[in-house]
């Protein structure tokens, strides 16, 4: 890890938490770890385990930019969370959706709404993730 990298880690977290501290966040977000009763996800019943994503990102979002075409990566709709914090989530396999259990999933909740992931992109400090909504979630209001 270089010099810089490593002393600009230790207070890059103070510097993510001035939105929480002012007040200056729209939506909190969550990661869901859903265990299914059944062998598979989707069958039986869920409970699910959620945990607050801190100091909360910046939310980019997608969902009525005329720019954004079928053809590009971003979706209409699509999310993207900036400066998730490398000192809280040191690898992206924390951060990702996929799992190795059948009957487990993996969900990012912003608001009232489930996504899963698209991509992850390593910044210096940071994590940039990309998030695109899933049609209908169990516990999701109509």
């Amino acid at each position: 890890m270089s010099n810089l990298r490593a002393s600009l880690l230790g207070c890059i977290d103070k510097v993510l938490e001035v939105r929480d501290c002012i007040g200056a966040v729209i939506h909190e977000v969550y990661i869901i770890n859903r265990v299914w009763t059944g062998e598979r996800v989707g069958d039986g019943s869920f409970s699910d385990d959620s945990t607050q994503v801190l100091p909360s990102p910046n939310i980019r979002d997608y969902s009525h930019d005329v720019r954004v075409t079928n053809i590009g990566a971003v979706k209409a709709g699509d999310l993207v969370l900036i400066g998730i914090s490398r000192n809280k989530y040191q690898n992206d396999l924390e951060l990702r959706t996929d799992t190795e259990e059948r009957n487990t999933e993996r969900l990012y909740k912003v608001g009232k709404h489930f996504y899963r992931l698209v991509h992850i992109k390593e910044n210096l400090l940071t994590w940039d993730i990309h998030i695109r909504k899933i049609r209908q979630d169990e516990t999701e209001e109509r």
